[in-house]
């Protein structure tokens, strides 16, 4: 999903966020939007571009116009129900088990966020 081929779910996303962007940029009595910061966890899997296009597509004819969204991924991380260790997972793998005692109870401590870092407007 979102290497070329269409995802209303990123789309949906896009429309949310733009819609936090403009409020924001209301309450702070903004001329323009020029960038949006995203953290958003690899489990989510946003591509940049995709989200780019979404943005541009539903922000014409807005302040937010023209602005850049940028993302920065926050890679999978995992803790062991077991042994309790934590680690980075390669979420490629059909099997993920825990590097220390390799066990396959683990749950996900980090990877599936999606969080506004900052807006930046004038």
């Amino acid at each position: 999903m979102g290497k070329g081929v269409f995802n209303i779910h990123e789309l949906a996303i896009t429309e949310e966020l733009l819609k936090l962007v403009l409020k924001y940029a209301e309450e702070n009595d903004a001329q323009r939007v020029i960038s949006i910061n995203l953290q958003v966890g690899e489990l989510r899997d946003f591509t940049e571009e995709w989200m780019q296009r979404y943005f541009d597509y539903l922000s014409r004819g807005t302040i937010a116009e023209g602005g850049k969204v940028v993302l920065k991924t926050i890679p999978v991380e995992m803790e062991c129900n077991e042994c309790m260790a934590t680690f980075r997972a390669d979420i490629k793998q059909a099997d993920i088990k825990c590097p220390d005692c390799s066990s396959p109870s683990c749950r996900v401590t980090a990877g599936n966020e999606f969080i506004i870092e900052s807006i930046g407007v004038i």
